[in-house]
């Protein structure tokens, strides 16, 4: 028992070792680091896919606002540097108003598929509730069968006896 013990403590330093050096990366980069491979979802349990929907939801909740950080426009080159800036800001004007109107309509674009997916891990978890609800009653149901064939069982047994005593009147 205690080699279990000290064998599960040692397991929980490696992770802890391990989650500070997740961390540490975090502030290397600075951001979150994205995975770069697919997720083998058939592979999560049930609670980890739950998990997972829910960290991933309140997640892109931070990229539906998708317009651009707009810092002004400058150039460090000193002989040709205004001209490159005029001709930034000209085209900045003059494309903004059409970005501006795709941007609008792509960040709404977002904002619903976030709700929508919010919406949808909300109605199944309600109806994974309502399932697990069904499946007690399914099983009262069985508990309460067994008992009644039991009952039943019992009735033509003394039906039998009272048929034998009787000569099969009544």
């Amino acid at each position: 028992m205690e080699d279990l013990a000290r064998e599960i403590q040692r397991l929980r330093a490696e992770l802890e070792k391990k989650k500070e050096e997740i961390q540490d990366l975090r502030k290397l980069v600075n951001k979150e680091i994205d995975r770069d491979f697919p997720l083998d979802l058939d592979a999560f349990s049930e609670k980890e896919l739950d998990t997972f929907i829910r960290e991933l939801i309140s997640s892109s909740k931070d990229f539906t606002e998708t317009k651009p950080d707009l810092k002004p426009i400058k150039s460090h080159r000193k002989s040709i540097g205004k001209p490159i800036v005029l001709l930034k800001r000209i085209l900045l004007e003059t494309t903004f108003d059409n970005l501006e109107l795709f941007l609008d309509k792509q960040m709404q674009f977002n904002r619903r598929s976030v709700d929508l997916g919010r919406a949808l891990f909300l109605r199944l978890r309600v109806e994974k509730e309502r399932m697990e609800k069904v499946e007690e009653r399914i099983i009262a149901c069985e508990e309460s069968l067994v008992i009644l064939k039991g009952k039943l069982g019992d009735l033509r047994a003394g039906l039998e006896e009272m048929k034998g005593r009787t000569g099969g009147h009544f």
